[in-house]
């Protein structure tokens, strides 16, 4: 299940499209994705504006830049040195340090953190490596602290997305009790083509975006193809 991606390759595709879709040559559908998720995420964060938050596969820095405004400091946790250089020539806060690792041995870090965030990261893993992942992440927050992910689901293996049972059995394995999970954002359909090709302006990108979160939220169905799905984490 885990998919080879060649982060150096994409850092080439720019600040967007290097960690969204590296094919979406208009730049639509990645600047609508980043809004979608940056707008589901602000729907459940609980911050007082002090925390450290640990961004794991932070790429170009554009959650990490997002979110920085909003907590005391940033550390975003990068495998490649060609992602870590692009998020620097994109720096948009003072409060942010970039970090690079070999993708096996997490780095150690002199305290907890409060809260991990990771997006379209985890998703590219597959048994043993997502396991390990979570549990070397769930190291890292201290105890009460939350952790917060987007990232694809599906029930396809042809699609080669974990499912979201698979997450929640790690998550369980790992001493992390999930707060909340539901979908965001389907990985297909009409309407996304649309604003991929420009016919929607980008003006109705936030109103769009609520509607499709609230109604992904509600659904419950087989994930035939893929979804963004997010899940609030707590460590007990």
């Amino acid at each position: 299940m885990a998919e080879s991606v060649d982060w150096s390759q994409r850092a080439a595709k720019g600040f967007l499209a290097s960690g969204i879709d590296p094919a979406d040559r208009r730049g639509n559908k990645n600047a609508y994705i980043d809004l979608l998720q940056k707008l589901a995420l602000e729907e459940v964060l609980d911050l007082k504006g002090s925390e450290t938050v640990l961004d794991f596969g932070c790429g170009s820095g554009r959650m990490s830049y997002w979110i920085a405004p909003r907590v005391g400091k940033v550390m975003g946790l990068e495998l490649t040195l060609e992602m870590i250089e692009l998020a620097e020539r994109y720096r948009r806060a003072e409060n942010v340090e970039f970090m690079v690792y070999d993708g096996v041995h997490f780095p150690f870090l002199p305290h907890p953190v409060d809260l991990v965030l990771s997006v379209g990261v985890l998703q590219t893993m597959g048994g043993e490596a997502l396991r390990r992942s979570i549990s070397h992440l769930a190291k890292y927050l201290r105890r009460g602290g939350r952790f917060y992910l987007i990232e694809q689901a599906s029930d396809n293996l042809r699609i080669g997305r974990p499912s979201v049972e698979t997450y929640l059995h790690s998550f369980r394995e790992t001493n992390l009790e999930c707060l909340r999970h539901y979908a965001i954002r389907n990985g297909r359909g009409w309407l996304l083509y649309l604003i991929r090709y420009g016919f929607i302006p980008e003006r109705f990108f936030p109103h769009i975006a609520r509607r499709e979160i609230q109604r992904c939220r509600s659904e419950k169905k087989k994930i035939s193809y893929y979804q963004d799905y997010l899940f609030v984490l707590h460590k007990k």
